[in-house]
C-alpha cells in the first residue's frame, strides 16, 4: 500500500501527459501510440522517464525527470507541455519528399 503512495504523484503525472499527447494528436487526424519507459533508479519512484510517440511510421521522443512528471500531475504545462506540443508537430508533419 505504501509503495502505491510513493508513485502516486508520478503515475499521475504521466497519465496526464500521456492523455494531453493524445488530445493533441487529434485535430492532426493522427492516431499514435504512446509509450514509456522509467530510467534511473530501480526503486520505488524512478528519476524520470522517456516518452514516445509511434505514428504514421515515425517514432519521436523526450526524456522527462521524476520533478517534471510530478508537476504534471494536476495539469500538464510548462516545459512540458512545450515539449510534447513539438513531439506531436514533428511526428504528424507531412513527410519530407
Amino acid at each position: 500500500m505504501e509503495d502505491k503512495l510513493l508513485r502516486e504523484e508520478f503515475d499521475t503525472g504521466l497519465k496526464k501527459i500521456r492523455h494531453e499527447i493524445k488530445s493533441l494528436l487529434v485535430p492532426h487526424g493522427v492516431f499514435g501510440i504512446v509509450t514509456d519507459v522509467d530510467s534511473g533508479s530501480t526503486g520505488d519512484v524512478p528519476d524520470g522517464t522517456r516518452i514516445e510517440i509511434h505514428a504514421k511510421g515515425r517514432t519521436v521522443g523526450k526524456s522527462f525527470d521524476r520533478r517534471q512528471i510530478e508537476g504534471c500531475c494536476l495539469r500538464v504545462r510548462g516545459a512540458v507541455l512545450v515539449d510534447i506540443t513539438a513531439m506531436v508537430e514533428e511526428v504528424s508533419a507531412a513527410p519530407q519528399s
